[in-house]
């Protein structure tokens, strides 16, 4: 009996350990350990609730659920600021409090009676007392379906005189009961594990909030910005320019420019119309020459006569 217990250990599952029950009865504890299952989780809930609820009372605080807005009456300013009025106010937040505390050890106290009620649900004694009728029922089942023949010999023939009960039959009902209570804890086993690597991946999960958190708080203080570091930058280069010397200082590009306009402008070419108009006379016929002198002095000529007029 303790190697089969043992043996129980292998099951990382719910349904592992359904698995295992033998199969003549592995239908009818189907559901029922699967409720045991459900039964453990809603206890670790009721349970890490409690424990929420406990801490706000301790720290003076409210859980979600019973946090009510302390009621606004309209008043006027006067009387708002005056000692009735404060007074007034006073009495409504004292008693606003006292009704919120007095919720909050309400919920307590349902939650502890509720994390009681599931406790006693999970003994073994009322495991065995809810289940136990469920074992007995199949075996009854089992027993009217599962008898073996008697025979004899009559003759040198064999003739069955009778029926008599399985006793592999009854072995299986009592293995059966005798490790109910052992399915039983092993899933609730399973639970109880699988529900703190839950919480502990929550906290893990918090934690890391909390330092992105804080890293981002950091971040968001308020300090230099870039333009004062631009601006503190471009005044410490304009310092460190003004103390060199101006032998040693160098020269900058708008110096080089001025010094390059103080130097002689190059020859710049006649335009290029009087230059066609010279090249044109240097190739020219003596007739081409005697023309255009004669054009040139009727020109001048009839300038003269309206300056005269």
């Amino acid at each position: 009996m303790q190697g089969r217990h043992m043996t129980f250990q292998a099951a990382s599952t719910v349904d592992e350990v359904i698995a295992m029950v033998p199969s003549d009865y592995r239908h009818v504890l189907a559901e029922p350990l699967k409720g045991v299952a459900s039964t453990a989780t809603k206890l670790l809930n009721a349970r890490a609730t409690l424990a929420k609820w406990e801490a706000h009372k301790a720290a003076g605080t409210f859980p979600p659920h019973i946090v009510v807005k302390l009621p606004a009456v309209q008043t006027t300013r006067g009387f708002r600021e005056s000692a009735e009025g404060l007074a007034c106010r006073a009495n409504f937040t004292q008693k606003h409090d006292a009704y919120l505390g007095a919720c909050l050890n309400d919920s307590i106290t349902t939650k502890r009676d509720e994390v009681s009620f599931l406790q006693r649900a999970l003994l073994p004694e009322t495991l065995f007392k809810e289940l136990k009728d469920l074992i007995v029922a199949r075996h009854v089942e089992l027993k009217m379906v599962s008898k073996i023949p008697e025979f004899s010999l009559d003759g040198g023939e064999l003739v069955l005189t009778g029926w008599k009960e399985n006793e592999a039959t009854n072995k299986l009902s009592m293995e059966v009961l005798t490790d109910l209570v052992v399915y039983c804890h092993r899933i609730i086993s399973l639970v109880e594990a699988r529900e703190s690597i839950e919480a502990s991946k929550k906290a893990k999960k918090v934690a890391v909030a909390k330092a992105a958190d804080a890293e981002m708080a950091d971040l968001t203080r308020p300090g230099p910005s870039i333009q004062s570091l631009v601006d503190k930058a471009v005044s410490a280069a304009v310092k460190k320019s003004a103390s060199v010397s101006p032998k040693k200082r160098p020269q900058t590009r708008s110096q080089t420019s001025k010094r390059r306009l103080e130097t002689p402008p190059p020859h710049v070419p006649p335009p290029a119309k009087k230059a066609r108009a010279k090249a044109k006379s240097a190739y020219a016929t003596p007739a081409v020459k005697a023309a255009q002198a004669s054009a040139k002095k009727a020109k001048k000529d009839k300038g003269k006569g309206k300056a005269r007029e």
